[in-house]
């Protein structure tokens, strides 16, 4: 009883924001490495964004296989020869559009490069399903084991802040062993992250571009605090941890001049600040508890109840 009390949603939630100054480093560090994984494979975050679409489909059809049968493999060890022997279902361009909130035009668009790059297939009229050229696969499964990584730290690190004791490894072993299934509830959460800052923002490298900005304080603040120099209260202020364009490009993937451009936007709109001497970016924030929780670059509140519901999933499959 305790244990589920801890594990529902509510709880999840509420955790996070009782103890964001902890858990928000490590989680935007998950969704950089997310997103900038999505990047660097396909060349834009709506074009990500799609194919994530058409992948998490995918893994429900794999996972429905168990109610077939118990013993049925759901690994990433498994993952490509069960994706060549499942039916996908084939999608209409307008339903992708309606469920990322992509424009109709810009989903055409996207899907028409997709398919050039044979990221996705098409079949009869408009039917597309998800179907990579074989240099794909073969790096899918690397990029696959980075998020994991990530994806288990973050768990990890929650699961202290609420007294659970369950070790990384496991988290990682776990979801390695049971791909399918934690990759659908992991990539339903992702989209609905996305769809939610695409409404926001209109352009997803925004988001990618300044939450590099974001963890750089993050990880400044952190560090501060572990050396004993900053109290932890609504009033505690820290020096700016500036970043480069140039440090922005090489992690994300996308091109400095880009970065550029972008990260000029978020100045224009005062999330970040220029140092015209350095050239370097910073954070604008008045305090550390109304720049994280208020943030609209973290607007945690926001952020955390699309991921609460699959830290439970997480947290209830192993604790049985």
């Amino acid at each position: 009883m305790e244990l589920e009390r801890k594990t529902n949603n509510k709880s999840i939630e509420d955790n996070f924001q009782k103890n964001f100054f902890k858990l928000l480093p490590v989680f935007y560090e998950m969704q950089s490495t997310f997103l900038s994984g999505i990047y660097k494979r396909y060349g834009d975050l709506e074009g990500g964004q799609i194919v994530i679409y058409f992948a998490r489909d995918l893994h429900l059809s794999v996972m429905r296989k168990r109610e077939e049968d118990l013993s049925f493999d759901l690994s990433l060890e498994k993952f490509w020869f069960n994706h060549q022997n499942t039916t996908q279902n084939k999608h209409k361009i307008i339903s992708v559009s309606k469920f990322t909130g992509l424009p109709k035009e810009t989903t055409r668009r996207k899907i028409l490069q997709l398919t050039k790059l044979k990221h996705l297939k098409k079949s009869g009229k408009n039917k597309l399903y998800w179907e990579p050229a074989s240099q794909y696969k073969e790096t899918y499964i690397k990029i696959i084991q980075e998020q994991i990584n990530s994806l288990s730290k973050f768990l990890y690190e929650q699961s202290k802040s609420l007294d659970i004791n369950i070790q990384f490894p496991k988290f990682y072993k776990e979801i390695e062993k049971n791909y399918c299934f934690y990759w659908f509830h992991y990539l339903n959460a992702q989209l609905e992250y996305m769809r939610y800052w695409q409404a926001k923002t209109k352009d997803l490298e925004i988001l990618l571009i300044g939450l590099q900005s974001v963890i750089q304080s993050l990880n400044y603040w952190r560090k501060k605090t572990e050396e004993g120099l900053g109290q932890l209260n609504s009033n505690f202020k820290f020096p700016h941890y500036d970043i480069s364009a140039t440090s922005v490009s090489e992690v994300t993937g996308i091109p400095r001049a880009t970065c550029i451009r972008k990260l000029d936007w978020l100045c224009k709109a005062k999330f970040v600040k220029k140092n015209l001497n350095s050239k370097r970016y910073q954070l604008i924030h008045d305090n550390v508890a109304q720049s994280l929780l208020d943030h609209p670059l973290t607007n945690v509140k926001a952020t955390i109840q699309r991921f609460a519901e699959f830290s439970s999933i997480v947290y209830r499959s192993l604790s049985r």
